[in-house]
């Protein structure tokens, strides 16, 4: 108790001293608004539940939360937390927008929230098992039919399909709002594929380490146990009887805007990440295509709007769904969550008769309201919202019309003639809502707190034996200006953790500690599967999705494709900026011939470099850098390895994709200053050290599983396809073969030249130069030693069951030949000893390699998407 006491005063203490950062530029006093304030009541003083924060917090110096502002900000980035903002000017990933200062709610009012909210998805629940069954509701009057059969949402090729268990809502989310009386009103209902769960809970593992002390003294409620009932719940919709139901989260892809959060769920849950080309429907069954043939999926979370699911009976011209998955769903065969068609109830036509329906089908009144809604399709509500335009709130009745407001105080006189033309016009499409003045809370901005206006979306897990969980906080997002009504993430809004307060330490007490490294808030929240089921320890080594094992392998091509570029541009720097450099002129042909071999640049160029009469050089060679329009630049190859890294990443470590970002911003373009020679070669050596730790990452990080292998065989394929192009492209066999400058680029770009000086204490000569970089098997830049990986990772990859009719085997048994004929060839001695021989030998590997990609791609990834070898 005197602790309490304690924190308490030092909240009302930090408050009056630091009274002039509670405030904006022109010291305006903090909360004395018209609207009602999270933190302080109308009179600028903190409310209790606040006191105790403050206290923990302690002084608001600004150099002081700088720091902190700074290490939430390093620990978001290196965690990988983005948001896609289309045609944001800072890219597809924009950095996801975390205040450090929580919402905060106490535990008495929490309960009325917990309780308004199960009743509200409860009643959903029973709207949507009379919209999709008998339609009594229509039947009887109580909804008009125009609401239900002009809004796009209700799917028709639903009708009649009754979900596992009767639940059509799995997961549920409300936005929240607290009127200027201090009560929360709900603005909308997610029952479609509500997003934001994932983004809560980083949230709370950021600010939890940031905000350590405050954290415990708040004694704050763990997220864990609604993670754990959403995991369990999934497991036990699985519709056949078994140990282990495979569970999948069906995602639109990586360019979606919450991707990162489709991710994160899936490694957090423990479940698949599919995207529609992963599944595949066969006799009413829906399949996961993997490495071993086709497995039956039980539970698919999806992630993917209704209409998207199925082409054959919703949306006929989507790419994203499952062709036949509402007739699986038909046959009960599958588990969706949530039942396709449960967005319908998220379009505001529904909102005024919620009250009325509660009472109907609960037997109860609605314990937390909506803000108050017209819908103008009936004629009394639609002379109201005429009348009363410049008080309300115009908004499309259906999802399928958008979501645009228009604040009818803000409408000229002829756009309120206009706007009155087409309510009339088409009364059925429009709401008029109240606008309600939406609460403030403190946020760090310009050192100081001011108050921003915020909604608060909470998550509700439906329980296997009836009811709902309600996740003990949730996602605050908040107005990015003061006075803003629209709470918008796309429109560069904020995000704050949701701390609820626990009544007592056992309340509010995490699971036990998950081991160490792990972010605090995560460890109790790791989901565990009913504790009766034994899990099988034998792991299972051919569930890997055939799109993942595609992506994997061009992961490691495009890896080993960058380093490649950037060796051969580094020792282009490195003979530009270093004139003293013995034999740097010459080198720098072979280099220069390199380079229009591979196209990054032009050939007439590189024949004037060659001459020493190459003005436009560096230009070429800073394009062969950052132009990211141009196909072989490093820039370009650096970004189709993000891009497919994007696309696995929860196949991925974190170190893994903090590497690979980190990657992706050392290539961005420099500053003229920073393109002078020496710089460019500082960049590019920054550059090679970065894709080394992700060499290093993949080899000592990585379980040796089919994902594993994939993605060394790209790099071992593409290392292998290099190789050859380093010998054709410097001429080896021609005369240029007797050059030591040749031979020394050979052995530099091949990462060879310590290990030929070890062995030969000479100068570098064909023969030995030739043996070392083809046919040594023990080094590892050799073409030998990628194709000895080669076999050993195929002979160990599952037998897909596909045949190849055209050469009476199996696309892999054909691969594994191949390979095995191309070991031949480098056996030979005479390829290193003449030039006609290597000539032959050259030209026929640079055919054969690029096969045994196309026979992998026949083998495992024919049904995702091809790209050419």
């Amino acid at each position: 108790m005197a602790d309490t006491e304690a924190l308490e005063q030092e909240g009302r203490r930090a408050v009056a001293e630091q009274g002039s950062l509670f405030g904006d530029a022109h010291a305006l006093q903090y909360g004395t608004g018209p609207v009602y304030d999270e933190m302080v009541t109308g009179g600028g003083r903190l409310r209790p539940h606040w006191q105790r924060f403050m206290g923990a917090l302690g002084a608001l110096d600004p150099s002081l939360m700088a720091e902190r502002w700074e290490a939430a900000r390093r620990l978001l980035h290196q965690n990988g937390v983005t948001y896609n903002i289309y045609g944001d000017p800072q890219g597809m990933e924009r950095p996801w927008p975390l205040d450090m200062i929580p919402l905060l709610i106490p535990a008495e009012e929490w309960d009325g929230i917990e309780a308004g909210l199960i009743q509200r998805a409860t009643l959903l629940n029973a709207m949507l098992a009379d919209l999709y069954g008998p339609q009594d509701l229509i039947r009887s009057g109580r909804l008009p039919a125009a609401l239900l059969y002009s809004d796009r949402g209700f799917q028709r090729a639903c009708h009649g399909a009754v979900p596992t268990g009767g639940v059509f809502l799995h997961l549920y989310a409300a936005d929240l709002a607290r009127a200027p009386d201090g009560r929360w009103w709900v603005l909308g209902d997610r029952t479609q594929t509500p997003s934001g769960a994932g983004y809560a809970l980083e949230n709370r593992a950021v600010v939890s380490r940031v905000l350590t002390d405050a954290f415990k003294d708040c004694n704050v409620r763990t997220l864990g146990p609604f993670f754990t009932a959403l995991r369990e719940m999934l497991v036990r919709l699985a519709p056949r009887p078994t140990r282990d139901p495979r569970i999948v989260l069906l995602t639109p892809g990586p360019y979606n805007e919450t991707y990162f959060e489709h991710a994160y769920l899936a490694r957090h849950l423990g479940i698949t990440l599919v995207e529609g080309g992963d599944l595949t429907v066969r006799d009413r069954q829906v399949f996961l295509k993997t490495l071993s043939g086709l497995e039956p999926v039980d539970v698919i979370l999806r992630r993917l709007d209704d209409d998207f699911c199925d082409p054959l009976e919703l949306r006929s011209d989507s790419s994203l769904g499952v062709a036949g998955l509402v007739q699986a769903v038909r046959a009960g065969t599958v588990a969706v969550a949530n039942a396709l068609g449960s967005g319908l109830v998220e379009s505001l036509s529904f909102k005024p008769f919620l009250p009325m329906l509660c009472r109907h089908l609960l037997g109860e009144e609605l314990k937390i309201p909506g803000v108050a809604m017209w819908w103008c399709g009936q004629e009394e509500e639609r002379t109201y919202v005429v009348e009363h335009l410049d008080r309300l709130v115009i908004k499309p009745a259906f999802a399928h019309l958008g979501s645009e407001p228009v604040f009818g105080s803000s409408l000229t006189r002829q756009e309120r003639l206009d706007l009155i033309a087409r309510l009339r016009a088409r009364p059925a499409d429009f709401i008029g809502q109240e606008q309600l003045g939406l609460s403030t809370v403190p946020t760090w901005i310009d050192d100081a707190l001011q108050p921003r206006p915020l909604v608060m979306r909470v998550y509700l897990a439906a329980k296997p034996e009836g009811g709902y969980t309600v996740m003990p906080g949730g996602l605050t997002r908040m107005s990015a200006t003061a006075g803003r009504l629209i709470v918008s993430m796309q429109r560069g809004g904020g995000s704050k953790d949701t701390w609820v307060m626990a009544r007592g330490p056992a309340e509010g007490r995490p699971a036990p500690p998950r081991p160490q490294g792990v972010p605090s808030e995560v460890r109790s929240t790791e989901p565990r599967t009913v504790a009766a089921r034994d899990v099988d320890v034998k792991p299972q080594s051919g569930d890997l999705p055939s799109r993942v094992a595609d992506g994997l392998f061009w992961l490691g091509r495009y890896a080993e494709r960058s380093e490649s570029t950037l060796r051969i541009l580094r020792g282009v720097y490195t003979r530009l900026s270093d004139g003293t450099r013995p034999g740097g002129g010459d080198e720098l042909v072979p280099l220069m011939r390199l380079m229009d071999w591979t196209g990054m640049v032009p050939r007439d160029l590189a024949d004037m470099a060659e001459s020493g009469t190459g003005r436009g050089l560096r230009q070429a060679l800073q394009g062969a850098v950052f132009d990211g329009g141009h196909p072989n630049s490093l820039r370009a190859n650096i970004q189709r390895l993000h891009r497919t890294a994007a696309g696995v990443r929860d196949r991925l470590s974190l170190d893994m994709w903090r590497v690979i970002s980190q990657l992706d911003r050392q290539c961005e373009p420099a500053s003229a200053r920073a393109r002078i020679d020496t710089a460019m070669l500082l960049r590019l050596d920054d550059l090679i050290t970065t894709l080394a730790a992700l060499a290093g990452l993949e080899q000592e990080s990585m379980t040796r599983g089919p994902g594993w292998r994939f993605l060394d065989i790209g790099r071992r394929l593409e290392r292998g396809i290099n190789s050859l192009a380093l010998m054709r492209g410097t001429r080896i066999c021609d005369g240029a073969g007797d050059d030591p400058a040749v031979l020394e680029v050979l052995l530099e770009l091949g990462e060879s030249f310590m290990t030929y000086r070890e062995r030969y204490y000479t100068t570098a000569q064909r023969t030995p130069v030739l043996y070392l970089l083809l046919c040594d098997e023990t080094n590892p830049r050799a073409l030998a030693y990628q194709l000895s990986h080669l076999a050993r990772h195929l002979a160990a990859l599952p037998r897909p069951p596909v045949v190849n009719l055209r050469v009476n085997q199996s696309p892999i048994t054909a691969a594994i030949r191949l390979i095995e004929d191309t070991r031949e060839i480098l056996r030979e001695p005479e390829i290193i000893r003449d030039r006609f021989a290597l000539r032959n030998a050259l030209n026929s590997l640079a055919d054969r390699l690029p096969e045994i990609s196309n026979l992998l791609a026949h083998a495992y990834f024919s049904h995702a998407f091809s790209r050419p070898a």
